[in-house]
């Protein structure tokens, strides 16, 4: 959101980037000509940065990601290659993933059509879902790295942070819900940070959501969270959770976190500890703050199915 209520919105499956001026219909800026995922929006001084994503459409293998800008004379700019840094470094390489705690003949029971191993160290993939700029650095949230990255006007990749692994304990009710061994009753499974957001607060810090790896609806509960970042050190912590399907974070001036909660179908306000429903819109994606009040995104995920048409919408939530 520009400062002059200008809106850009990237309609992410499409590879488009659009603008949007009060009282005047969405108009499309920029067009991916390879038709690669867009995302990331995030606009400064009427700069849109945003990042781009090349997926195996076969295989869903991330093979290529780039954070570019838009300026306002329509020429983009290639600020960084994140995929070859995810290559170079994969920042979350050594985090253990899965069960922690070995037990190979339990183990070895572990459904192979979940998709991910019973034990595992972060692998190369790297997924940009969001950025945001403060003091000539530009931050990524990579979902598919699970970090959370720093770039430099003049394109100098490195990692502040990663996320850490959100463990869960099965339960007796999940483990028969899902139609696991009993021997995995009580275990505890390291399940993927993903970060899918980044906003800087009032107080200099980061806010990052993560929408854990897994099942994203209901099934093991709701295990969204927001994390504090220091940018500085790379000092992390997690300052609110229980959020279903956590795809976005806003800070106001005095502090208020919301939260898009996609699968919760609302937008959470979190202060001081106490929370409450801001809206409850259907499927939001993205929410933001600004001075005319809370936008968020809405009805992100319709007309990806195939069977109807897209009707995602831009609201003031006030």
């Amino acid at each position: 959101m520009g400062d002059d209520g200008t809106a850009y919105v990237s309609s992410n499956f499409a590879g488009q980037i659009l603008k949007a001026r009060p009282g005047k219909s969405p108009k499309v800026v920029y067009t991916d000509p390879n038709g690669y995922e867009v995302g990331g929006l995030s606009v400064r001084d009427g700069v849109v940065t945003f990042v781009v994503t090349r997926s195996n459409r076969e295989t869903f293998e991330n093979t290529g990601s780039w954070l570019k800008r838009l300026y306002p004379s329509g020429k983009v700019k290639t600020v960084a290659d994140l995929h070859a840094y995810e290559k170079k470094r994969n920042p979350d390489g050594r985090t253990s993933y899965g069960f922690r705690k070995s037990d190979p003949k339990c183990d070895a029971k572990w459904p192979a059509e979940i998709g991910a191993p019973a034990s595992y160290k972060g692998g190369v993939d790297s997924h940009p879902y969001a950025t945001a700029t403060r003091k000539g650095s530009t931050y990524v949230a990579d979902a598919g790295g699970n970090s959370i990255l720093s770039v430099s006007s003049w394109g100098h990749v490195k990692t502040v942070a990663t996320l850490p692994g959100i463990p869960y304990k099965f339960t007796a009710e999940v483990v028969e819900g899902f139609g696991l061994d009993p021997c995995f009753v009580g275990r505890t499974y390291y399940f993927e940070g993903v970060p899918t957001d980044v906003e800087t607060g009032p107080d200099g810090r980061l806010y990052v959501s993560s929408l854990p790896g897994g099942p994203e609806g209901p099934e093991l509960g709701s295990r969204g969270s927001v994390f504090k970042i220091d940018a500085r050190t790379g000092h992390q912590k997690q300052v609110a959770r229980g959020f279903l399907g956590a795809t976005g974070v806003a800070v106001s001036p005095h502090g208020t976190i919301y939260v898009a909660e996609m699968f919760g179908n609302k937008i959470t306000a979190v202060r001081h500890g106490h929370r409450w429903t801001k809206a409850s819109p259907p499927t939001p994606g993205a929410v933001e703050w600004t001075k005319w009040g809370v936008v968020a995104t809405t009805d992100v995920l319709s007309g990806t199915d195939g069977t109807s048409p897209p009707a995602g919408q831009l609201v003031n939530l006030g």
